[in-house]
């Protein structure tokens, strides 16, 4: 059974979904981009079982719109940070998907409250192979995100069809995001405010970028799991994203694959995602 709540930050108050028993061991879920909380709704049930499951919309998206922060993943983290502390939830692993995952990675670098951290196919600003991937022509997005307020005028209005283009291409075919979860995303971000919030995530790159190449080495140990398909659509192999994270300091690390998913793992594959965090969890 899960529930909605909120919970106060300096800020304003986030909004978060918590399923399992208040006892159990702690499991955050950080949604991407153009997501919202929704988007863990398959791997909830599962993980449920075992830990207390606390899923922020992110500040400034979906039911958390009224706190806004600069977009930088470590101001973010900060806001998490307070509200988990204000839930009382120490010791907790986080998993965070795309810019979730960004964010996660800054977590552990500055806060000792976390015991582990799942990554979701995301690409750590600053770190390597995160050159390449800027270079990349399929991410052009990162740019024209970046850009102050154009955006927002074009994509205003827009959002379910603009979102699709996220969407349809980046799923495995047996396994899309059917359109009334599309439309439950483009509603999340449906406010000039949260629309904004998101664009933000991306404006904040570049001061993500410097600030995680000043990270000292962090010990808290780190899975990183990419989609089995969404490799085969880049020259980039799992092996470069291990040999930048490693680089970057990250002293205990694993990295692997998650089958028949390419992007969006945890509704591409719950199961498959959720069996390979449980692995982590249980070395």
């Amino acid at each position: 059974m899960t529930s909605s709540r909120t919970v106060a930050v300096s800020c304003g108050e986030l909004t978060y979904t918590e399923a399992g028993d208040l006892g159990a061991p702690v499991l955050v879920l950080l949604h991407g981009w153009p997501q919202s909380r929704r988007c863990w709704d398959r791997l909830i049930p599962l993980a449920a079982d075992t830990h207390r499951v606390i899923a922020f919309d992110l500040p400034g998206i979906g039911d958390s719109a009224g706190v806004r922060t600069d977009g930088t993943k470590h101001r973010i983290a900060a806001v998490l940070h307070q509200a988990l502390a204000n839930l009382g939830a120490t010791d907790a692993v986080l998993v965070g998907h795309d810019i979730g995952g960004m964010i996660a990675y800054d977590y552990v670098h500055h806060y000792d409250d976390a015991s582990r951290a799942v990554i979701l196919d995301a690409v750590i600003p600053g770190v390597d192979p995160w050159n390449r991937i800027l270079a990349n022509p399929r991410l052009w997005h990162f740019a024209f995100h970046a850009t102050p307020d154009l955006p927002e005028s074009l994509v205003s209005g827009r959002e379910h069809a603009y979102f699709r283009h996220f969407f349809d291409p980046l799923t495995h075919p047996g396994h899309p995001i059917p359109a009334e979860q599309q439309r439950v995303y483009a509603k999340a971000y449906a406010t000039p405010a949260a629309l904004t919030s998101g664009f933000d995530m991306y404006r904040a790159f570049a001061a993500d970028s410097d600030h995680n190449r000043s990270l000292d080495a962090c010990a808290t140990p780190l899975l990183y799991l990419r989609g089995e398909h969404g490799m085969r659509m880049t020259t980039t192999s799992l092996d470069v994203y291990r040999e930048g994270l490693s680089a970057a300091g990250n002293e205990d690390l694993t990295v692997g694959l998650v089958p028949d998913a390419v992007h969006y793992l945890p509704e591409e594959n719950p199961d498959g995602t959720w069996q390979a965090i449980t692995r982590f969890l249980g070395a």
